[in-house]
């Protein structure tokens, strides 16, 4: 059953008659007769009883008169609720984050887009560092939150740039080097070291052995961890010190010290999508990012 068909069915029940009814609805008597026709063949009941002189509502037709309001208001909403979901005004988005992490902006980016889209539902998603990327790659996000410690080394994926972080040697808070304003790599070359297992972040893993490499030395690894938390909590053991962004201070309670490191590029945080990705939400989350990153407080 099409809106045309119900509405003219409306018209018609109300002038019962089809001469009257095709001339408010401008259309042809014979069209009027068989789109009414074609709606009771659809519908498998009788609309009406007509003949040459006359036209009348079966009880069939009297009961679903009746109900037409509703179902028209039904239908248009329906109709709105679509347009709505096509031009990306309601739904569901979902964006992949670092589960050991926690990205301060974030807070600010899903009060904005729920201010702006109150209609479309924004979802998080936790993953380890690795796995941020192959869920983007799967389609089990619309967009990912990537921390990407050696600039240069982005991946070939649509991006926009949130904000950059120093990195720094990470120590015990009685470890000598504890106090210091600023290191360079060389000067931690005879130290233990704690990193990240490589199945759990790649390029955490991969950012200190490239930075010890660029120093001329390979760490000297005493343990790796499979979480960041986990990492902090053997740092501040004094097992080993490692290499971490000064974003990730605030999960340590105080308890190891940041030590900025020089020489070596600002970590990136990018928010990432794929091109190819449908979602006609997306674009409005993107506004909102771009936005964010245009005020003061932004990127």
């Amino acid at each position: 059953m099409t809106l045309n068909q119900l509405e003219c069915f409306m018209v018609l029940a109300q002038r019962l008659n089809f001469t009257q009814a095709a001339d408010d609805l401008f259309m042809a008597q014979p069209a009027l007769s068989r789109l009414i026709s074609a709606l009771e063949q659809e519908l498998d009941v009788q609309l009406f009883y007509r003949n040459s002189r006359s036209v009348a509502l079966t009880p069939a037709g009297t009961a679903f008169f009746k109900e037409c309001p509703k179902i028209l208001d039904e239908y248009r909403s329906s109709v709105v609720a679509a347009r709505l979901a096509q031009e990306g005004y309601r739904g569901s988005l979902s964006i992949g984050i670092m589960r050991d992490t926690f990205e301060p902006k974030l807070s600010d980016l899903y009060q904005r887009f729920r201010a702006s889209y109150p209609q479309v539902s924004l979802m998080m998603k936790g993953y380890s560092h690795s796995n941020l990327l192959s869920a983007l790659d799967r389609g089990e996000v619309d967009a990912i939150l990537n921390y990407i410690p050696m600039p240069g080394r982005e991946p070939e994926t649509a991006s926009i740039l949130l904000h950059k972080n120093h990195q720094c040697v990470i120590t015990a808070l009685d470890h000598p080097l504890a106090s210091r304003g600023s290191i360079q790599m060389e000067e931690v070359r005879n130290e233990p070291f704690v990193v990240m297992a490589r199945t759990a972040s790649i390029p955490g893993h991969d950012f200190i052995w490239k930075t010890a490499a660029d120093a001329g030395f390979a760490p000297q690894v005493v343990a790796e961890a499979t979480h960041v938390p986990v990492l902090l909590t053997l740092v501040s053991c004094g097992i080993g010190i490692s290499t971490l962004s000064d974003d990730m201070a605030c999960l340590c309670q105080g308890k190891v010290a940041f030590i900025p490191l020089l020489g070596v590029p600002f970590s990136n945080v990018r928010l990432m999508w794929n091109e190819s990705n449908q979602n006609p939400a997306l674009p409005h989350l993107l506004d909102v990012v771009r936005s964010l990153c245009e005020t003061k407080t932004g990127c």
